[in-house]
């Protein structure tokens, strides 16, 4: 299976992070230049420190970089549903991405199975859709135990 490089994983940071790499490197107190030596470990640099990649995560909004760490060890990341967020509406849209998911899955593999073999870049495909699915589905599992469940006393 093909995985993200964490310097991959630090450009998409960046990407969605508003003004791009030369906002985040002025929201973690670098130059452009450190920034880049940093990133592409040039001029005697080292890579960031988990703490800076923490601080990106943060800046970016996103969970790439727990993304990346729960592919790494082959693991779902899941977030987990917020109360005052959920309604039977919401639980009814999860389902639905749930199912959608899950019949992507099965779309990838009949066309990889058009010629009969499943190719690496098809099984790597596969597989990356199919975690989607299985984080989808327990995200909505989650979202169905936490608005329906009989709460602590």
């Amino acid at each position: 299976m093909v995985e993200q490089s964490l310097k991959e994983v630090v450009k998409a940071m960046c990407k969605t992070c508003p003004g791009g790499r030369e906002a985040m490197a002025g929201a973690l107190g670098m130059t452009m230049t450190q920034f880049n030596n940093n990133l592409y470990e040039k001029n005697g640099c080292r890579f960031f420190e988990v703490v800076e990649l923490e601080a990106m995560e943060d800046i970016s909004g996103t969970s790439a970089l727990a993304d990346y760490f729960a592919k790494r060890r082959g693991a779902l990341l899941v977030d987990v549903p917020n109360l005052e967020d959920l309604d039977r509406v919401d639980l009814f849209s999860r389902a639905m991405r749930t199912a959608a998911a899950r019949g992507q899955v099965d779309q990838i593999i009949e066309q990889a199975l058009e010629d009969g073999v499943i190719e690496q870049h098809e099984a790597d495909e596969i597989y990356e859709h199919h975690r989607r699915h299985l984080a989808a589905r327990e995200e909505e599992i989650r979202a169905i135990v936490t608005l329906f469940g009989r709460k602590k006393k």
